[in-house]
């Protein structure tokens, strides 16, 4: 929206501009433009680096969860490896609970 509004008011510009003043008027708004597209960069890492920290603290917890509720193989830890063994475990345990699952449908 924000590079929409910005086309928009540069192309106006350069309407109302004085043809011997079009190549100035051009580069300053190259820059304006080059500016605005730093600043969208900026923000979007920051917002990723966000996210990715929120969602880091979401395994924490849920690593801290089944860590006091006794589950095996878990705890808090950063380790990759130790991670996708987590992962893989929390896949197995949602497999035995839907075939669980479907066991008690099939008998009721």
């Amino acid at each position: 929206g924000l590079k929409q509004e910005l086309f928009h008011r540069h192309k106006e510009a350069q309407q109302c501009c004085r043809p011997h003043n079009l190549p100035l008027l051009r580069a300053a708004q190259q820059r304006e433009m080059e500016a605005v597209e730093q600043r969208i960069r900026e923000e979007q890492r920051m917002m990723d680096e966000k996210i990715v920290l929120e969602l880091d603290q979401k395994v924490i917890d849920q690593q801290s969860t089944l860590e006091k509720a006794g589950v095996s193989g878990f705890y808090i830890t950063t380790n990759p490896q130790e991670l996708t063994l987590q992962m893989n475990l929390l896949e197995l345990i949602r497999k035995l609970q839907q075939k669980e699952s479907e066991a008690e449908k099939a008998f009721s």
